[in-house]
């Protein structure tokens, strides 16, 4: 049977509103969910970027970096921009990846463009951007006093820093021959400037001989070297964009203290070496920034003798061992029928036992001994009776309980040359030992990168172009 219909115009009217209204959200809710799908498929690329940290920068020194160049040897930001665009294109098509019946796609979303507006690398700044993990690294896991301890121990040896007391002894010296001398021509004529010799003499024949030798004597040392010019302290680096705000440098004392600390935990040095390295004295290469370990070692010993003489002879000054150097000198200058010149003597000869306790010292500390800062006369090793045979009894000698490690006179080093230095010299370090390791032949610190700001492009099929722009980092709470 047919039935009839009607439709008013009112309802003909209305009909026509409804259908825009429900098609307006229905095109609200895809473009609502057409951003929510880009943001959590930007935030997995991202997540997923960040994931591929350098296994060897995390194994061998606790940091998180990416390394733009994925093992190639050429470092770019494009390649990581092309990771995170392939990760967009998987996340966005599942569909593609996973193939399920009768799943249709709403959105028709395909990645156009990524780009890095912002990405800090290991070395911007002077290497500051390093520093500034390295020193996040250590508030997490040792606190501050550490810090606090390597500060101390580099303010106490700064005042002996700088004393040139091997200048002031060939001053006092020259002063010396120079006094006997002019006296010899008053009392006789005929003098045939021969000037006798004292113990100083002997013992500043000694110092040519520099320090290494006796320091270091009857042990093996590493001969081992690095490239000169490959050296990222040598060459033109990669530049990024350094630190993201908030985020501020670690420039303070406290924060410099926990940087030498990072140092002295994870690079090697005499008696600590560490294993695999492509130098065995890695603190003292930090120091002194030459390629062979044997001359970063010998610039090392000098600057430790330098500052053992200043303080023992400091002491010696003052204590009561004086007295042995005042009787000898007063023997040698009535031997020379010069009395008047006994003090001379005396002073010379407080400088040559001064070095000669030095040299000792500096053998202690590579043998693995411990030396006071400043000593008392218990703590004193070469007896006035062995000044002139010092070099033959260098293994006799007493380590102090007390006394500083040759470790605690690295962290006063690193103190004293200061954190741009100690920058340089880490990344040389880290490159060429991660260079030894499988696969990163041709790694390089200029190509590691903390996070990145990344601004994504997406278009859709049904709605148009979208953009995102996300920041994503390693940082440590």
């Amino acid at each position: 049977m047919k039935r009839c219909g009607y439709m008013t115009v009112y309802l003909a009217l209305t009909f026509g509103v409804m259908i825009s209204l429900f098609l307006a959200v229905i095109e609200g809710a895809r473009r609502s969910t057409i951003r929510m799908h880009i943001e959590c498929c930007a935030d997995m690329a991202l997540d997923s970027a960040l994931a591929q940290y350098h296994r060897e920068m995390l194994e061998q020194y606790d940091l998180f970096f990416i390394d733009t160049s994925y093992g190639t040897g050429d470092p770019s930001f494009h390649r990581t921009e092309d990771w995170i665009f392939e990760y967009m294109e998987k996340n966005l098509r599942p569909g593609e990846e996973f193939s399920l019946p009768g799943i249709r796609d709403i959105t028709g979303l395909s990645a156009t463009d990524v780009n890095l507006l912002r990405a800090g690398l290991a070395t911007d700044d002077g290497g500051g951007v390093l520093k500034y993990h390295a020193v996040r690294y250590m508030k997490d896991v040792s606190g501050l006093s550490l810090a606090q301890r390597i500060l101390g121990l580099g303010e106490q040896a700064q005042g002996w820093q700088g004393q040139d007391v091997e200048g002031q002894w060939d001053e006092a010296e020259a002063a010396l021959k120079e006094e006997i001398a002019h006296k010899k021509r008053l009392q006789d004529e005929d003098w045939d400037g021969e000037i006798p010799e004292t113990p100083s003499d002997a013992v500043r024949a000694t110092r040519g001989e520099g320090i290494l030798g006796p320091a270091a004597q009857g042990m093996k040392l590493s001969g081992a070297s690095i490239p000169d010019a490959s050296r990222p302290s040598k060459r033109k680096l990669n530049r990024g964009t350094g630190l993201f705000e908030p985020k501020t440098a670690a420039d303070g004392l406290i924060d410099d203290g926990l940087f030498y600390a990072y140092i002295m935990e994870h690079c090697g040095y005499l008696g600590k070496e560490k294993e695999n390295s492509a130098l065995a004295y890695e603190v003292e290469y930090i120091l002194q920034r030459q390629c062979q370990d044997r001359e970063n070692l010998k610039r090392t010993a000098q600057e430790l003798l330098l500052i053992r003489e200043a303080a023992n002879a400091a002491f010696l000054f003052g204590s009561g061992l004086r007295s042995e150097a005042a009787g000898a000198a007063n023997v040698i200058a009535a031997l020379l029928l010069m009395p008047e010149i006994a003090p001379a003597v005396e002073t010379v000869i407080l400088f040559a036992w001064a070095y000669a306790e030095s040299v000792k010292d500096v053998r202690i500390l590579f043998q693995g001994g411990r030396v006071p800062l400043l000593k008392s006369e218990g703590e004193w090793n070469t007896p006035f009776s062995r000044l002139l045979t010092y070099r033959m009894h260098l293994d006799s000698y007493r380590s102090s309980e007390s006394g500083w490690s040759y470790g605690d006179y690295l962290g006063a080093l690193l103190f004293l040359h200061g954190s741009e230095n100690a920058q340089q010299g880490l990344m040389d370090v880290m490159e060429s030992d991660i260079r030894r390791t499988p696969g990163n032949g041709e790694f390089r610190i200029d190509g590691l990168i903390d996070g990145m700001e990344a601004q994504i492009s997406v278009t859709s099929g049904f709605s148009g172009d979208f953009e995102i722009t996300r920041i994503y980092e390693y940082e440590r709470e």
